[in-house]
């Protein structure tokens, strides 16, 4: 026999060892538990004997009760019965007296008719606006235009300071010769005194249009009038007063004295 069969037959013989050993232990258990699940008649009796005599039950003596109380529960007595008392009958109110209504008499005669008068209606004194009147000129327009008083002198020489703006509608750049301020006198542009502001370079006027501040002064005293203007005529031909200038904003009457 070699040794791997001598091996096999050691393990084989361990084994069904094992398993005796099991089944053993298995019955043990089961004789145990059946011996103290069953009670013998004998323990019973020990244990029924084991009461103490001294233990019986002996009836108690009856508890005096206190004597009852009494309560006397008031009578259902009916409620007072309300005092009348004593309605006074309505006043009765007098019915107003028939107060006489005056009947206009029935035979009335007619309204005399008033002759209608054709009474004029008075004219409205709507001033006509003297002068020349604002303009758009190639698409330039006057949107303000007013004196800075604060630093105004209306002496014969003094400065005169005034701010403009002008805008473009036209969408895009639009050339001029100049825009200044023109001084009119008794109905008449005195282009000698013109005060050129913007002009003599090839100006062009941009699409956002331009504003400026700027000073003139007039040498003689005299009322005047003050407006903003712009020529297209080439520089030179609009100073020398050639040219047409085109009115931009309304006239600022001054008095110079």
């Amino acid at each position: 026999m070699n040794n791997t069969t001598l091996r096999n037959v050691l393990i084989g013989a361990l084994g069904v060892l094992i398993l005796l050993l099991i089944v053993a232990a298995v019955l043990v258990l089961q004789d145990n538990r059946e011996t103290a699940v069953e009670p013998t008649a004998n323990t019973i009796a020990d244990l029924a004997t084991d009461v103490p005599v001294t233990e019986t039950a002996v009836p108690a003596s009856p508890t005096v009760l206190p004597p009852a109380v009494v309560e006397i529960l008031p009578t259902n007595t009916p409620p007072p019965s309300p005092t009348a008392t004593a309605t006074l009958p309505p006043t009765e109110t007098p019915p107003p007296a028939n107060t006489a209504t005056a009947v206009p008499p029935t035979n009335v005669p007619p309204p005399t008719a008033v002759p209608v008068t054709n009474t004029p209606v008075p004219p409205t004194n709507t001033p006509t606006p003297s002068g020349p009147q604002p303009t758009n000129a190639n698409g330039l327009v006057g949107q303000s235009f007013v004196l800075q008083d604060w630093r105004t002198s209306l002496t014969p020489g003094g400065q005169i300071w005034y701010e403009w703006r002008v805008g473009n509608t036209s969408g895009a750049g639009v050339p001029y010769s100049t825009i200044g301020v023109m001084p009119r006198r008794n109905g008449q542009d005195v282009v000698a005194w013109y005060q050129n502001n913007w002009g003599g370079n090839n100006d062009v006027m941009p699409p956002e249009g331009l504003s400026w501040p700027s000073w003139m002064s007039i040498p003689e005293a005299g009322d005047y009038t003050l407006r903003l203007v712009v020529c297209f005529d080439g520089f030179q031909t609009c100073l020398n007063g050639g040219g047409t200038f085109h009115t931009l904003s309304q006239e600022i009457p001054i008095s110079i004295r």
